[in-house]
């Protein structure tokens, strides 16, 4: 009787695996330079010029200023006051997508407005310069009988369309919403656009030109601080707010930026830099090319 003896086939087997995408890790920006010991905010980028506006301010005042910076083949450029700014406090600089105008909030004075009241301002770029800020005045003056805590606008954002959109505390929402209309038309609450911050917290925001990203600032979910959270639009309305996990620090991250090109976030944070005697915010930017922004991208 023939014996037979398995034969046991072994079987190559070749494993492909997913490559492991790391997050991306955002780049401290010019650091001594432009991001300092003395505290960095509000970043806004022209992809146009490579120019970066942002809010310097001294650690324990309110000296609110705008800065502008270059970036060359050699590095950027030392930052320069703005010519319209260091007189009052001036914050939450936003380029129009253009480049060719910058909006931003002051407390400078106008007969417009109450005195020490936040208000929406806007610059137009020229060949001889920037021209004379103009007050956003539908968007700014308020009814006489509001009270004070209602007063105030902040972070005003241009679209590509030219709608303005900006986050104020006014009657009936005290607890804070966000708002939009014409430049100096009719405006209203934006209630479509969902808040992930806690009542009486300013969200600072920043949209994609199209206005189909939003890149909110708002309260942490386990902690006191601020983290950034993205919402997207579609032909069913704003997707709930989730947070930017792969830029989220455990410290303050706030301010955000989509470039017009949408390429790059800039934002701010207050996690450890390493520059000496630095303890305030700094500049922070970061390719989206490993985020889920802009959406649709």
């Amino acid at each position: 009787m023939r014996r037979y003896v398995p034969v046991l086939a072994t079987l190559a087997c070749v494993c492909v695996s997913s490559p492991v995408i790391a997050d991306p890790v955002p780049e401290l920006v010019s650091p001594g330079l432009l991001s300092s010991e003395q505290g960095e905010y509000s970043p806004t980028f022209d992809v146009a010029r490579n120019e970066l506006v942002f809010m310097r301010r001294t650690p324990g005042r309110l000296d609110y200023t705008l800065y502008s910076s270059r970036k060359t083949e050699d590095g950027w450029s030392k930052p320069e006051i703005m010519p319209f700014s260091g007189q009052s406090r001036d914050a939450g600089p936003s380029f129009a997508p253009s480049g060719d105008a910058l909006l931003f909030d002051s407390e400078r004075r106008s007969n417009q407005v109450a005195k020490g009241s936040i208000n929406l301002w806007r610059v137009e770029r020229s060949a001889s310069g920037w021209s004379e800020p103009v007050l956003l005045g539908p968007a700014s003056i308020n009814d006489a009988d509001e009270p004070y805590q209602t007063r105030d606008e902040y972070g005003p954002v241009e679209t590509a369309d030219g709608t303005l959109h900006w986050y104020a505390f006014r009657t009936p929402f005290r607890g804070g919403a966000y708002f939009r209309g014409e430049r100096q038309g009719e405006f209203e609450r934006w209630a479509e656009l969902p808040d992930p911050s806690a009542p009486t917290f300013v969200a600072y925001f920043t949209l994609s030109a199209d206005g189909n990203t939003a890149v909110m600032q708002g309260r942490g979910e386990t902690a006191r601080q601020s983290d950034l959270f993205y919402s997207c639009r579609n032909d069913a309305g704003w997707s709930d707010p989730a947070p930017l996990s792969a830029v989220n620090s455990p410290q303050a991250d706030g301010g955000p930026y989509l470039t017009a090109d949408g390429e790059t976030l800039f934002f701010v944070s207050d996690r450890p830099t390493g520059i000496a005697g630095s303890s305030d915010s700094n500049i922070y930017s970061v390719s989206t090319q490993q985020l889920p922004i802009p959406c649709g991208g």
